[in-house]
């Protein structure tokens, strides 16, 4: 299930939550962000947001993703 997403960048590139539902809690357990490009093309997953948003940082400097 997508939660939240987070813009981040100049470029447009966005970060989506990427979870499942706690049945006890009902509220979204987040397990992985999704790196996405402005027209929505997936580029890569990452274990905290914090690595999402560098990730995002170093394709827009120039940078690969790898």
């Amino acid at each position: 299930m997508i939660g939240n997403r987070y813009s981040h960048g100049a470029k447009g590139h966005t970060i989506l939550e990427q979870g499942d539902i706690n049945r006890q809690t009902l509220q979204l357990e987040v397990t992985l962000w999704l790196v996405c490009r402005p027209d929505g093309t997936e580029l890569g997953s990452y274990a905290t947001l914090a690595e999402a948003q560098h990730a995002i940082e170093r394709l827009e400097s120039g940078s690969s993703l790898a």
